[in-house]
Order: C-alpha cells, then sequence, then structure tokens
C-alpha cells in the first residue's frame, strides 16, 4: 500500500520544483549567478528542462579555490612547476569548457582567478573576446601568485579589445580589475580611450605599466582609480580634469600629481622603500596640495617614517576619517599620530593599523615611546570612534590605546580587531600561531578593558 505521507512529500517537492521553474528566465539567470560557477553549471543535472538553463548565467567567476576542490591545495601563492602545469591546464580546461558552452546574449561579471603562466596567453585572449562579445560590465583578471610573475596576454589588452571590437561592445565595460597581468601604458590608455563607461580601474603589480595618466577627455567617468606598484617600473601617475571620487596608491614611491579633481574626497597612500626620506614625506603633502582640503577620507602608511624627526601635517579640515599604518616599535609613533589628530580637527572616526618588527628566529625588544607633549592641546569633540586593526599582546600596543583614550576627550568606542594583516592587506593565517603570542593578547586585552573609563564602549571582534 502506498504510503500516503511519502505520495504528500513527493507532490510538495513536485510543486516546489514546478514553482522555481514556471519563474521567467532573467529571474533563473539572476539565481544562478548567485551561486558559484561551479555550483551554477552542477544545476544542469536537476532534470532535461534545468539541462541548459546555467548557459545564459549572466556571472562566471572562475576561482580555483572557491569552485574546484580539487584545486584547492595548489594555491594561489605556491609555485610547484609540477602541480602547476597539470592543475593549470585542469583549470584552462574547466573555463573554456563553460566558455563553449555559455550561450547567453550578456554577462554581468566575468572573473579568472589562478595563476596562469605566460603558455596560456592565447586562451586568456580567447575568453576576453569572449566576455567582450558577451558586453561584460565587470571583467576580473587575477593571475597573481608567490613568484610575482606577470602573465601576459597572447596579443597584448589592447590588441585583444581591438580585435574584439567586431564581436561585441566593450564600451559596456564598468569595472576593470588587472592583478599581475603584463599590461602596458598603451594598453590602459586604450581602455580609457574606449570604454567610456568604466567607473573603475584597479591594478595590481603590473610591471610593464610605467606611467599612467587619466585626464580629459579620456577616463571621464572614472570614479575609483586603484594602482598597486610592488614590482617597480611605475615612474608617474598623473590624473587631472576628472571625474575621480576614491583613488588608492601602494608600491614604490614615484611621481605623484592630483589637479583638478573636485569630486575627490577619499585618498590611500601606502608606500614603503628604505629610500623614503623626510623630504619624500613632506612631497607626498605637496602632490597631494590640490585636494587636500576638500578630503573627507584618508588612509596613510606611516611606516617610512620609523624613528625619524616627525614632519608636520598640514590641516585638514574636512577629514572625518582617518586611517594610519604605524609600526608599533617606532619611538616617534605616539607622536606622529598626535600630529595627525591635530590637523584633523573635525575627525569622527580613527582606524589605527598596526604593523610590528618580527622575523623567525626573535621577537624584537619593546621599546620606549615617546608621549608627545601637546597631546591636549586639541580635544577632539568630534571624534567617537577608534578602531584598532591587527592588534597583539605588546607593550606598545596597550600604550597606543590607552593614550588615545586619554587624548581624545569625545570618545565613545573603542574596537580592538586581532586580525593580523600584511602590509598589502593580505590577511595572515593565524592557525600556526605561538601559544605564548596568542597569551600575551589576550592578557594585553585584559589590562585594556581593565583601564578603559566606564563611559567607553570597549568591543574586540
Amino acid at each position: 500500500m502506498e504510503n500516503p505521507k511519502a505520495t504528500i512529500s513527493e507532490g510538495v517537492k513536485q510543486k516546489d520544483h514546478d514553482t522555481l521553474w514556471n519563474l521567467p528566465n532573467d529571474i533563473l539567470d539572476q539565481i544562478l549567478s548567485l551561486l558559484p560557477t561551479k555550483e551554477a553549471v552542477a544545476t544542469s543535472v536537476l532534470s532535461r528542462k534545468w539541462r541548459y538553463v546555467w548557459t545564459s548565467c549572466l556571472v562566471l567567476d572562475f576561482d580555483s579555490e572557491k569552485n574546484m576542490k580539487p584545486l584547492t591545495h595548489c594555491s594561489r601563492y605556491q609555485d610547484q612547476d609540477f602541480e602547476d602545469k597539470q592543475y593549470q591546464c585542469q583549470f584552462v580546461n574547466w573555463v573554456d569548457g563553460v566558455v563553449e558552452r555559455h550561450i547567453g546574449p550578456n554577462l554581468e561579471k566575468f572573473r579568472v582567478c589562478f595563476p596562469l603562466n605566460l603558455s596560456f596567453g592565447l586562451f586568456i585572449d580567447k575568453w576576453v573576446k569572449f566576455a567582450v562579445k558577451k558586453r561584460v560590465e565587470v571583467l576580473f583578471l587575477d593571475f597573481s601568485a608567490e613568484s610575482h610573475r606577470s602573465t601576459y596576454l597572447g596579443n597584448g589588452l589592447c590588441d585583444v579589445l581591438t580585435q574584439a571590437y567586431g564581436y561585441g561592445e566593450y564600451r559596456a565595460l564598468k569595472h576593470l580589475c588587472l592583478k599581475s597581468v603584463g599590461v602596458t601604458t598603451r594598453d590602459i590608455e586604450f581602455v580609457l580611450s574606449n570604454c567610456p563607461c568604466l567607473e573603475v580601474l584597479e591594478v595590481s603589480d603590473c610591471p610593464n605599466l610605467t606611467s599612467l595618466t587619466v585626464s580629459s577627455p579620456f577616463g571621464l567617468n572614472l570614479k575609483l582609480l586603484s594602482i598597486e606598484a610592488w614590482q617597480g617600473g611605475l615612474e608617474n601617475v598623473w590624473i587631472s580634469e576628472a571625474k575621480l571620487v576614491s583613488f588608492s596608491y601602494s608600491g614604490y614611491p614615484t611621481e605623484l600629481e592630483l589637479s583638478n579633481v573636485p569630486q575627490l574626497v577619499e585618498v590611500s597612500i601606502s608606500e614603503r622603500d628604505g629610500l623614503v626620506t623626510d623630504d619624500h614625506r613632506a612631497l607626498l603633502f605637496t602632490q597631494l596640495s590640490g585636494c587636500l582640503s576638500q578630503l573627507h577620507t584618508l588612509r596613510i602608511d606611516l611606516n617610512g617614517m620609523v624613528d625619524r624627526e616627525v614632519y608636520s601635517v598640514p590641516a585638514l579640515p574636512n577629514i572625518r576619517h582617518l586611517e594610519l599604518e604605524v609600526l608599533v616599535e617606532d619611538s616617534l609613533v605616539l607622536e606622529q599620530i598626535n600630529c595627525f589628530m591635530k590637523a584633523c580637527s573635525y575627525m569622527q572616526k580613527l582606524v589605527i593599523r598596526m604593523q610590528f618588527k618580527y622575523s623567525e628566529e626573535f621577537m624584537y625588544p619593546e621599546v620606549n615611546l615617546k608621549e608627545p607633549a601637546d597631546a591636549n592641546t586639541c580635544s577632539h569633540h568630534h571624534l567617537e570612534v577608534v578602531e584598532i586593526v591587527s592588534f597583539r599582546g605588546r607593550k606598545g600596543a596597550v600604550k597606543i590605546v590607552m593614550f588615545l583614550t586619554k587624548a581624545i576627550v569625545s570618545l565613545k568606542k573603542v574596537v580592538i580587531n586581532s586580525v593580523r594583516q600584511l602590509f598589502r592587506g593580505e590577511l595572515v593565517d593565524d592557525s600556526d600561531e605561538d601559544v605564548e603570542e596568542e597569551e600575551a593578547r589576550r592578557q594585553a586585552l585584559h589590562e585594556l578593558k581593565r583601564k578603559m573609563p566606564a563611559a567607553i564602549s570597549f568591543r574586540c571582534l
């Protein structure tokens, strides 16, 4: 005899299945676009009706660490030649298979994230042409690896886009991200000249890029420009008569000029090199002089000023959000922080990103941090939130937090984030963290909580 409960259950499942299937195609495309690409493709086995639904998916995201479990141990930060070649071929075959079967007319996003080498340049050409043909809006190519080698498109980005012009409108492109891609200055100039809808441009570790210019009439709609140049080669960045809202530069010191950018409100600068001098730091403010007074958000790396004379900071009256990356073992770190605090008298939030001297052999000794004599000359009546990122259990870290709680009379909240970061923003795996280090951090947090004034909310993440 048939089980009535089982029959009802099957009926409900069938009803739910039919309800989902009866949704408009554009809704189904949106639903599948929320899934990792591998899972979206896997829906083809649900039924005959579902066999080809994924082929119109609006988002194709090829990231081995998200989509291909057999590849997860081949991290983009490893360089084992034999294994790399094997898994690179497997990854390329996977991407190629999906690309060849995709029949949808449009793509919202096309992302490839895997450390491919030079031998796959022609495949990458094919993928870029495919994405352009689909009038892609977001194109993301990340070939970064531990070796910091760059992957070159077989014919160069400029030539690939030129060839693809007959296939579709690359003018639909709104967001372009290139990481460890061997693009040149000519390639970026071509993109800025021929992609009028481009709003976001991110370029990271592209050593053949020697200069970058954003100026009228090209790149008129560009709102966000982010540059990472840790491999050297970038000699200058020129930005003028642009609608840029946010600009970020991290890498070796370079010649920088910003002029006539009235909408620019957010700037992030992180320059690291043994040759960074006091004169260069002063020059940085000169280079930014055309926009300093209008900035609302400023992120700046102070690590290049270790144990040097404190330099003056011009008035920053409109800054509401300030982020400083500091070396805790710098004896002048409190004076540097105080100098910026005085310049940003209307600041509402202060973020301190902590870095520490460390080597495999030994921990650097604690240093005596010099407190500024004029710490109380500016009370900061608008500053209510302080966040500490990458907090460790060191005396210097505790002293910085306590200095801020005493110097800021309007402080209402202190947030401690202990997640460690490398200076390039990458997270550090804490799974092998020394037990002694973890205990030191726990005790330091306990000490801070005990000393924190009752009127200040104290939160640990």
